[in-house]
């Protein structure tokens, strides 16, 4: 299986578990604990880590021997997603204004858009780059109070299973992602 599936697996349940918590399932404080936001942003805050380093070990195989840009294309795309994961993290971790992320969140949106012809041939991969723009766009409308969070919720849900789990379990089956 390809490195990237790391991306795809940790990333997908950081998504999973902001949608849950969007949702409201498990998002509750109880008295005399501490937030379950808390815990949720260490699981994103790792996801970026993850991303991250996974970017890194793109980029070193270039030099290891691919002569192709095809890995710095990739990794670049894999660091804006890994920037947001450890940005909204450490926001989580502190409480800190989520207005930030949001403001983030425009920019992850869309740039990668300039990704697309990446994923020629790739009907999967382009289908989720615009699922990936209708949930940053999101994640932005709702920091600025202009979306509800359990309709961001659902979005993420199902941007974490189409985008990330679901590629993650074709690549386990041994298959490419069509």
């Amino acid at each position: 299986m390809p490195p990237i599936t790391v991306v795809f697996v940790i990333t997908g349940l950081a998504v999973w578990l902001n949608g849950l918590a969007f949702l409201g399932i498990g998002a509750k404080q109880q008295e005399g604990s501490p937030s379950p936001l808390v815990t949720v942003g260490w699981v994103t805050l790792t996801a970026g880590i993850v991303d991250l380093v996974n970017a890194l070990w793109i980029i070193q195989k270039l030099f290891g021997g691919d002569a192709s840009d095809t890995g710095v294309r990739l990794a670049g795309l894999v660091t804006f997603y890994g920037a947001f994961f450890l940005a909204l993290g450490v926001s989580l971790v502190k409480g800190l204004d989520l207005r930030p992320i949001g403001n983030l969140a425009v920019a992850v949106a869309i740039v990668p858009v300039f990704w697309w012809s990446f994923f020629d041939g790739g009907w999967m991969f382009k289908s989720i780059l615009a699922v990936w723009i209708v949930t940053f766009l999101s994640v932005a409308a709702v920091t600025y109070g202009k979306l509800r969070g359990e309709v961001l919720g659902a979005i993420l849900v199902v941007t974490a299973i189409y985008t990330f789990l679901a590629p993650a379990a074709i690549l386990a089956t041994g298959n490419a992602i069509p």
